[in-house]
């Protein structure tokens, strides 16, 4: 009887170049027939060598183990047929790679590949761990084989019954499927359970900022612990610039231009590698000044911890976070007439509807003040004489002819 030959095949559809990559697969010849298996490794064109494997890789040693013993138990199993006299059959490799495949679990090559990212930010994998806990939770996706339409409805209907907010559920979907197209594109699944599945984005929370008043009594409030301090005018600077904690934390004032006697602030925004700019205004100038032009930055946590103790000494009804800083900035420069596409690229968004949702903040306190103005019109006598003459049906006829 005769048995297969195995070798790996490195980027077999000529995909591969220095900026894209290509697949690593195992190769199964017998008599004339092949069948290519995947490794998952991807490489790009400078990386494989067909004597030395991956070759130009930080990770050569991992990934160099990790072919050799998916292609040791494709070996160890056909040394198995040849030693219990079985003749090889394709049907009986496919049977044998579909009960490795059922063994594998989903969650960890999730939790993996997140970590082998790089061209995400460690807050975004973060982010993306949330996932990982919510599918150890729901606990009916674990393994690939798990990856069916009727278990993706179920882990949504899961995710509603825990009150996750719609737009949340959205991003763990995005998120879960983002990992199924990777195993898809690595050959470890064939198709896609959201097939024919569409999970609904929901509307963005309500976005909080403050009042110029408001402002005002953070500005001028009494502080005199020291981490407090800072972390009032780190806020202060905050809403005068619309920086994030993580622009405001990389904040090097070195890179400033000075432009016509102006600073202007041209970098990219780390959460969507937008281009922003802005032109410091003479309030978060002022606040550079005070501490050199090097901003005192305090962790995340302690931060928005200190901001609690801030809104309770400026008399604030509100609890500040970081991000409440920059909807502030959003929403000053808009309520002072700047062009909506203008505020968009202030603020690095990728996309102007995330602008438009201050907008929509500006369109409520319009109509809030129409309702002020409506109730002083009201309380007006001379006014109250004129409606009552309007809603007086003898009159109506009279009034509208003239």
């Amino acid at each position: 009887m005769k048995y297969p030959t195995l070798r790996f095949v490195f980027d077999r559809k000529h995909k591969a170049t220095k900026t894209t990559t290509g697949l690593v697969q195992l190769e199964v010849l017998s008599e004339g027939r092949r069948k290519w298996i995947s490794t998952g490794v991807k490489l790009y064109v400078d990386q494989w060598s067909p004597r030395r494997m991956v070759i130009n890789h930080p990770e050569i040693t991992a990934l160099n183990k990790k072919l050799l013993e998916q292609s040791k138990k494709i070996q160890t199993w056909i040394e198995t047929l040849e030693t219990n006299s079985e003749e090889f059959e394709f049907d009986k490799l496919d049977r044998f790679l579909k009960a490795r495949q059922e063994s594998r679990n989903f969650i960890e090559y999730v939790e993996r590949r997140i970590e082998e990212r790089k061209d995400i930010r460690e807050s975004t994998k973060r982010t993306q761990h949330k996932l990982v806990t919510s599918l150890k939770r729901f606990n009916q996706i674990v393994y690939f084989t798990d990856l069916t339409k009727g278990n993706i409805q179920a882990y949504d209907r899961w995710l509603h019954g825990h009150q996750y907010v719609q737009s949340t559920i959205h991003s763990y979907h995005k998120f879960l499927k983002t990992y199924i197209n990777d195993a898809i594109q690595s050959e470890i699944i064939g198709s896609n359970p959201y097939d024919g599945i569409k999970i609904e984005r929901g509307k963005s929370g309500v976005r909080r900022y403050l009042t110029p008043e408001e402002v005002q009594k953070i500005e001028t409030a009494e502080i005199k612990n020291e981490r407090a301090i800072k972390a009032r005018d780190l806020f202060l600077f905050q809403c005068y610039t619309g920086f994030a904690y993580a622009e405001l934390a990389k904040f090097d004032f070195t890179k400033v231009v000075e432009r016509n006697g102006k600073f202007v602030v041209h970098d990219i925004r780390q959460k969507t590698s937008e281009l922003f700019y802005i032109v410091l205004l003479s309030p978060a100038v002022n606040i550079l000044k005070k501490y050199n032009f090097k901003l005192p930055i305090i962790s995340s946590q302690q931060y928005n911890v200190q901001l609690k103790a801030v809104a309770a000494l400026a008399g604030l009804q509100k609890s500040l976070t970081s991000h409440m800083g920059r909807h502030t900035f959003a929403v000053m420069v808009l309520n002072n007439g700047v062009r909506i596409e203008t505020v968009s690229k202030m603020m690095g968004h990728s996309d102007i509807k995330t602008t438009q949702i201050y907008a929509q903040i500006l369109n409520s306190e319009v109509e809030r003040e129409f309702d002020r103005l409506e109730k002083k019109f009201l309380q007006n006598p001379r006014r109250q004489i004129l409606k009552a003459l309007i809603e007086t049906p003898s009159c109506r006829f009279v009034i509208r002819c003239h």
